[in-house]
């Protein structure tokens, strides 16, 4: 008989972006990410131990270190060491770096879905067509506006990876990737990877933004912030984002410049002023999970042709999984077929 569970929705659920399941992580990072979402305050910070993430999912400290890394490489999580009280111990502070926008926008779409039409401040219907001092012209949001300036051979190449990818388990497609396809998110990434800021540009960009603000910078300080936005690899369009993203959020009366937590909640918040970037780097990913899988495929065929009959006396020498040196016959025979 099958078991029937019953769940109390009085203890919530996590909501993830369905983007999520596209991107190429093992499972045991995948579960760690719902774990910290589950544990993480409306900023996406939680501060839990080793041990107590390993207990909750079930793997060594090792493994959970493991999981770490990954999500830091594919930008979904960052992590802070803090000093505790007693100033001898550390801690270690998470932050799910898409988890205080995924929130808001959430926020926003409830909102609206819950907003009667008796509380809206003016109908289409009415307003004065014939005002003489006000005009009545479709306002485009400046998000919006930004969005449409993204590329439009960026987003079609997008949204051709993610149909490819959608409900496919990893690290397969629904159906093969034409070369044309790969070619062109191999050029996109490419010239993403000419536009990354070196050193001097975000280090003079940062002073510039500063100066600006009138806020006092040591050189150490702005060190530390030129070192942190280069191994993230911004690009100019990274600055320019973290630039807008700095003006909403500073205060006239802040003197001071943020310290590394807080430079970091402003590297997250402008994401949301990027969408280029994390489209690009979703990409990478899907290009590194098809290699995978023509990876596995050329392994699958050379299995076959090991077995037939005719290549049974030749001797193959396996350097690694990666590295396989075989002879001139099966190389032909590869290349005919």
């Amino acid at each position: 008989m099958a078991i029937s569970h019953e769940f109390n929705p009085a203890k919530g659920f996590v909501a993830l972006p369905s983007d999520v399941m596209d991107i190429g992580m093992t499972p045991g990072a995948f579960r760690l990410l719902v774990e910290l979402c589950r544990m993480a305050n409306t900023t996406g910070e939680c501060w839990p131990s080793l041990a107590q993430l390993s207990d909750r999912i079930g793997r060594s400290k090792a493994s959970i270190s493991g999981y770490i890394s990954e999500l830091r490489d594919l930008d979904l999580l960052n992590t802070t060491s803090q000093q505790m009280a007693n100033s001898y111990n550390y801690r270690l502070k998470y932050c799910v770096t898409f988890w205080q926008n995924w929130r808001a926008q959430l926020s926003n779409m409830r909102r609206l879905k819950t907003t009667p039409k008796s509380k809206c401040s003016v109908q289409p219907i009415e307003r004065r067509a014939n005002s003489k001092n006000h005009s009545h012209k479709n306002y485009t949001p400046a998000c919006d506006a930004e969005n449409k300036q993204s590329s439009a051979k960026l987003v079609s190449v997008f949204l051709n990876w993610s149909a490819l990818s959608k409900g496919a388990i990893f690290p397969n497609f629904n159906r093969p990737v034409n070369n044309a396809l790969a070619s062109e998110t191999q050029e996109l990434l490419d010239q993403y990877a000419t536009d990354i800021s070196t050193k001097r540009q975000i280090e003079n960009h940062l002073g510039k933004l500063w100066l600006a603000l009138n806020v006092a910078i040591t050189p150490n300080e702005l060190t530390l912030q030129t070192t942190n936005l280069f191994n993230k690899r911004i690009s100019t369009a990274g600055l320019i984002a973290f630039t807008k993203a700095v003006q909403t959020t500073w205060q006239n009366h802040w003197r001071k410049p943020p310290n590394e937590e807080q430079f970091m909640r402003l590297l997250i918040q402008s994401q949301a002023y990027n969408q280029e970037e994390g489209m690009l780097r979703i990409l990478e990913q899907f290009l590194k999970r098809w290699n995978m899988v023509q990876k596995s495929c050329n392994i699958e065929r050379l299995r076959s042709i090991w077995r037939h009959d005719a290549f049974s006396k030749l001797s193959f020498n396996t350097i690694s999984a990666d590295i396989i040196i075989w002879p001139t016959a099966i190389s032909n025979n590869l290349s005919a077929t």
